[in-house]
């Protein structure tokens, strides 16, 4: 058996955001301040509390919008699934980049058209997001 030896390369994570309790609030602009993180990396969706699917809707903005009548204007760039009572990772191994910022939400809605508040999932879902560069 050979042994194969290689040099470790650079890390792909620079950045950590925790929200130990996403809801449908949204939090705005959360890499705001921070220099080592234009793209996303994995993204841990806890959803182990909640006893129905949760999904993560991300905007690469620094202000969170509303999916009105004019979903083009204000659609999610991101949606992703947590089903009931589990913990799920999502991996981009060439990261997902953004330019202008990143604004989510946690919340059991599904509709594209959103013009009330979201709903929330009515326990506690944690969000772990790593970027990079």
């Amino acid at each position: 058996m050979a042994v194969t030896k290689s040099n470790i390369p650079d890390r792909l994570a620079q950045t950590l955001v925790l929200d130990s309790s996403a809801s449908g609030t949204a939090e705005n602009n959360v890499f705001t301040g921070v220099t080592l993180a234009d793209k996303i990396y994995q993204v841990v969706i806890d959803n182990s509390a909640v006893g129905a699917a949760t999904y993560l809707r991300g905007q690469y903005a620094t202000t969170y919008t509303k999916t009105g009548a004019s979903v083009a204007t204000s659609a999610d760039d991101i949606r992703l699934y947590a089903p009931a009572n589990q913990v799920v990772t999502y991996i981009f191994p060439e990261g997902l980049a953004f330019t202008t910022g990143l604004s989510f939400l946690a919340t059991s809605d599904t509709s594209d058209v959103h013009t009330t508040a979201y709903t929330d999932p009515g326990a506690t879902v944690i969000v772990k997001i790593l970027g990079g560069t």
